[in-house]
């Protein structure tokens, strides 16, 4: 019997030992579901920042100025709308749809078409009639008033005839404007009037091989040249005058593609605060061309080297200014790259090309001075002289004029 009480005790206190293990656990557990993180807790929020799709200069006075923070539009649908992707421009986006870089604009009340960020909902206005494969800015149906009254009459012609070729190659492979780069010229020429552009003004974007005074500047000179049997260059020279010689705020020794689009190379005496040397150039310019002529101070960087020239370019477009790429004699990269580069450019955006790469085959050494990159010199601007198509500076500067003349009898006179 004693036996059997001791039994019973042991049983119940194995018992009580075992239930208060329950409870703890069960306590236990409770406390652990009330202080538990709740759901999503400790997630970062997501930054509102956002990171350009470029990063091209702010555009010129002339320009709309860009609002604090450009506000995301709305979805209407996804079948009229379009969210910005890393990379994207405005201009390419408005190919993309075939819509007019206007209307694109307009449509999302864009301050500054050379600013969106990735992430950015554009409303594609689906009702703007779409625009033809060889134009980007749709020019208006009749120039306004104000455009007309800064177009001078054209300068008296003379009577000498345009030769067809240059050393014995032909021009067009020179100076290369078909018909669809003419009808995009004249868009954005077109534009540009809009915009009060001065159309007797045209700027340099480029490194110490067009420094002055060995690009174009004799031009700007009194008694400084003799164009001879091109004296039908004549109109350019003075159409365009005060523009040869000018060096502008977008040259300077050393010059890559990319430091054209950086704040830190402008001139800072007559630059404003975080202006680029082009975005400088235009705004102090104002011109209705800009010849682009780098690559020579881009060796190895080929996929880099694209991507600035098309935002020189993209800058250039928005800002209604027509760009003309020129290629360049050196070989500098070690290849031909740049140059292939610069053609395909020229060809993507239907671009007036400047082939004097293709003018330099016919000159003696490629019309490269000791150091392979600059040019020999051509001081005398004699074009009655034969010794001028053995200069590289020589033929480079009439290539040049000659690109210029075409532009203002197709482009900015055309007809007269």
């Amino acid at each position: 019997m004693q036996r059997w009480l001791v039994f019973g005790i042991v049983l119940l206190f194995l018992g009580l030992i075992g239930l208060g293990i329950v409870r703890q656990e069960m306590g236990g557990a409770a406390r652990q579901t009330a202080t538990s993180t709740p759901l999503g807790a400790g997630v970062p929020a997501l930054s509102t920042a956002f990171t350009p799709a470029l990063q091209p200069a702010a555009l010129t006075s002339v320009m709309p100025t860009v609002l604090a923070g450009n506000p995301t539009v709305p979805h209407e649908s996804a079948a009229n709308t379009h969210t910005v992707q890393a990379g994207e421009t405005l201009f390419r986006i408005a190919q993309q749809y075939g819509v007019t870089l206007d209307a694109l604009v307009a449509a999302n009340q864009i301050a500054n078409p050379a600013l969106i960020h990735t992430g950015q909902h554009l409303i594609i206005p689906v009702t703007a009639a779409p625009i033809p494969e060889t134009a980007v800015i749709t020019p208006p149906e009749a120039p306004p008033a104000a455009a007309e009254s800064t177009v001078l009459p054209e300068p008296a012609a003379t009577a000498a005839d345009p030769v067809e070729n240059l050393n014995g190659v032909p021009l067009s492979s020179i100076i290369v404007l078909p018909e669809n780069v003419i009808a995009q010229a004249r868009a954005i020429f077109a534009q540009g009037q809009v915009y009060g552009r001065n159309p007797h003004a045209y700027s340099k974007v480029g490194d110490s091989t067009i420094q002055n005074p060995y690009f174009m500047a004799r031009f700007d000179e009194p008694g400084g040249y003799n164009l001879g049997p091109y004296a039908y260059l004549q109109p350019a020279v003075d159409y365009f005058a005060g523009s040869h010689g000018r060096e502008g705020t977008a040259v300077r020794k050393g010059f890559h593609s990319w430091t054209v689009t950086d704040p830190l190379w402008a001139d800072k005496a007559i630059c404003q605060a975080n202006e680029t040397p082009i975005a400088c150039e235009i705004r102090l310019h104002n011109p209705a061309i800009i010849i682009i002529r780098l690559g020579s101070n881009d060796a190895g960087v080929p996929q880099m080297f694209n991507q600035n020239v098309r935002q020189i370019v993209e800058l250039a477009i928005a800002n209604s200014v027509i760009p003309v790429i020129g290629t360049k004699a050196d070989r500098f990269e070690g290849s031909n790259a740049n140059n292939d580069i610069l053609r395909q450019i020229a060809a993507d955006y239907q671009l007036p090309l400047w082939d004097f790469d293709v003018a330099a085959q016919m000159i003696p050494g490629r019309g490269l001075d000791v150091d392979n990159v600059h040019l020999t010199t051509f001081y005398a601007h004699d074009y009655g002289s034969p010794v001028a198509f053995q200069r590289g500076h020589g033929v480079h500067n009439l290539t040049a004029l000659m690109m210029l003349q075409a532009l203002l009898d197709e482009v900015i006179l055309p007809g007269n």
